[in-house]
């Protein structure tokens, strides 16, 4: 914290203290603040910090009265100051917008490369913390019987499901099929992968169908969907669920497993 205080009250308590030492140099000595700052309070130049403030009121066995301080400033106030100053004069110039912009690209870059540096060093870090934050914006908001938060009701229902017949599952956990990384809705004795959509439209049964043709290379893989949506999900029969009611005896099999 830095203090400016009332016009005269530093310049009087310098001068009282190069009477009280002698000069500038034995008052350094005693009061242990530098001669360069001392002078600078001394011609009220320069803002006061709290350290400096508590040494000058223990040598004077003082202490400065709220009505002598007119503004305190944050310890980074000069930074703010030289920033806003900065952004001005390039604004004057300008070649704000062109820094900027320069700024940006080289944060984008530097942000790119930590990427790239994640993923080919720590990969499962890298997707557990990228998981982790897709989650925080996800939209989770439905909760299972069981207590965890899933996207949407069918994921709902079908953990739901899985709950009342005793199957034990874990929901979004991270498996890797050589290097690389996914998410499945369900992994069951980890064995077997259940994925639930009710999505509307055939660009999701597309993405599906090139994610189990990674999953299936070391799961059982099933999509449960709602029947309505079969004409979507067509592409996907060897895999497809039609409905809660059919996925009922088809989970029942995998306490068997």
């Amino acid at each position: 914290m830095f203090f400016k205080l009332k016009e005269g009250v530093l310049k009087k308590l310098m001068e009282e203290g190069f009477k009280k030492t002698g000069n500038i140099r034995k008052l350094e000595k005693e009061i242990g603040i530098s001669k360069t700052t001392l002078s600078s309070y001394h011609l009220e130049k320069r803002l006061v910090n709290e350290r400096n403030l508590i040494k000058i009121e223990n040598f004077f066995n003082i202490k400065i009265k709220e009505d002598e301080i007119i503004q305190k400033f944050p310890n980074n106030w000069k930074q703010k100051i030289g920033g806003k100053k900065c952004v001005e004069s390039k604004i004057k110039r300008g070649s704000y917008k062109h820094d900027l912009k320069k700024a940006q690209k080289k944060g984008a870059l530097k942000i790119k490369e930590w990427h790239s540096r994640m993923k080919k060093e720590h990969p499962k870090e890298y997707y557990l913390i990228q998981y982790d934050k897709f989650k925080k914006i996800g939209g989770y908001k439905y909760i299972t019987k069981r207590g965890e938060k899933v996207r949407n009701k069918f994921e709902k229902d079908v953990a739901d499901t899985l709950n009342k017949l005793k199957v034990n599952y874990q929901y979004e956990p991270l498996v890797n099929i050589g290097s690389k990384y996914f998410f499945p809705d369900f992994l069951i004795n980890d064995k077997i992968i259940v994925e639930a959509t009710a999505w509307r439209g055939k660009i999701k049964a597309y993405k599906l169908r090139e994610k189990i043709k990674e999953l299936e290379k070391k799961y059982k893989v099933y999509v449960v969907i709602p029947k309505n949506l079969y004409s979507y999900y067509k592409i996907l029969n060897n895999h497809l669920i039609l409905g809660l009611d059919d996925f009922v005896p088809v989970a029942q099999t995998f306490l068997r497993v």
